[in-house]
């Protein structure tokens, strides 16, 4: 009876063989029209993070502000109460305006127009600056900068995120300024001074 000598097979033998059933199995595959598809095993910690591309852009939340203090900022004058000087500045501030007390015997003048229909208010600290929020129409507004920034005066203009500003530095540092917000103008001893001023409250 012969002997039947077992023919010994290699690792790299085995790793061609499997190599080449997968190449078959792949090429019938294509052939028949069918595509094979994987799916990732969810735990998969080798998985690459999804790029910015792969996943909608989630929106950036605005600042929040308080509705209170955003109504005032934006409301048009026609739908506010009248302005006084307990009512003008924002609420979250420590700014609080009192009326005008002009010493006994002095002459009061008349508002500028622009000014007109506002009150006339200065800290409760007992500085002199003066504070107003008054309705003012466009021309009030152009009238006032062109009486301020005539003759090479160092008054100027320059627009911010409110409306417009006319204002004038001392040492580089801005001094009294007015804002016009496009119905309404506030006066400020300085312009960061002006962000306290938000008008009255809506009627």
């Amino acid at each position: 009876m012969d002997m039947v000598t077992p023919v010994s097979t290699s690792p790299s033998r085995v790793t061609n063989s499997v190599a080449a059933l997968a190449l078959m199995a792949v090429t019938a595959l294509g052939a028949t029209g069918c595509v094979a598809t994987s799916r990732p095993a969810a735990d998969t910690a080798s998985s690459p993070a999804p790029s910015p591309t792969d996943s909608p852009a989630q929106p950036t939340s605005p600042p929040t502000t308080s509705a209170h203090a955003d109504e005032r900022l934006t409301a048009p004058v026609s739908t506010r109460i009248p302005a006084t000087c307990g009512n003008i500045t924002d609420p979250s501030s420590d700014l609080t305006l009192v009326s005008r007390v002009l010493p006994e015997g002095a002459i009061k003048l008349p508002p500028m127009p622009v000014l007109a229909r506002g009150a006339d208010c200065v800290s409760s600290q007992g500085s002199d600056d003066s504070y107003d929020w008054s309705p003012a129409s466009e021309k009030d507004w152009n009238d006032l900068v062109a009486l301020y920034t005539a003759n090479d005066s160092a008054w100027f203009t320059e627009d911010g995120p409110r409306g417009t500003y006319l204002t004038y530095k001392i040492d580089g540092r801005y001094s009294q300024t007015f804002l016009f917000t496009g119905d309404a103008v506030i006066l400020a001893p300085t312009k960061a001074a002006t962000d306290a001023v938000i008008g009255p409250p809506l009627a």
